[in-house]
């Protein structure tokens, strides 16, 4: 084994780490975490931690990244089945929602880290940029399944519809994000129709 392999078991400890870290910066806010209080919280010495990441700048690299990957397992999927620019919309509204319904913790703890420490690696970047709506309105524009409008003005607005529900879900625990999903669907459907 090479000296920058990472083994099983370091692996399912850099998850426990990560996963003990986004639940103290929910609950306390990124300023008040500190390595000492995740090493407590996942019942390790604050030397592990140290050992896992090095600081706290590395640290919540770690957490921003395991966040995305988590909401890419959920999205990508769901994207990716569909094979008409109807399906993939509404499956990029429905599956976006739906990893904020089920991630209020990161959904919490994302929103407690400023956009200095919000750093994406060129990997996670890419893929970030890859989802971009976009690619869904204009494809089907091309193919004659949607109307005429300008597919980056439509993006935001769809972006900012999806991105609405975080401050919901949040602050209201019962909040139907689902219910809310399926109204963006047959919104956003008549928004795109082809005339």
């Amino acid at each position: 084994m090479r000296s920058g392999d990472v083994t099983f078991i370091q692996a399912a400890r850099r998850a426990q780490i990560i996963g003990g870290a986004i639940e103290v910066v929910a609950e306390l806010g990124w300023a008040k975490t500190s390595i000492r209080k995740i090493a407590d919280h996942v019942g390790l010495a604050m030397s592990a931690v140290l050992y896992h990441f090095g600081s706290k700048d590395k640290l919540v690299e770690a957490i921003v990244e395991a966040m995305y990957a988590a909401a890419f397992d959920v999205v990508i999927p769901a994207i990716e089945r569909e094979t008409t620019a109807s399906g993939k919309l509404a499956a990029y509204i429905r599956s976006n929602i739906a990893y904020f319904d089920t991630h209020r913790t990161h959904l919490a703890a994302l929103t407690q880290i400023s956009s200095e420490d919000l750093r994406l690696s060129d990997e996670t970047a890419e893929r970030v940029a890859a989802l971009d709506p976009v690619a869904i309105l204009a494809a089907g524009q091309a193919d004659g399944e949607f109307g005429d409008f300008p597919p980056g003005s439509m993006a935001i607005a769809l972006r900012g519809a999806v991105n609405a529900v975080v401050e919901k879900i949040l602050r209201q625990p019962e909040f139907d994000a689902r219910s809310y999903g399926e109204d963006l669907v047959r919104i956003f459907d008549k928004a795109v129709a082809a005339t």
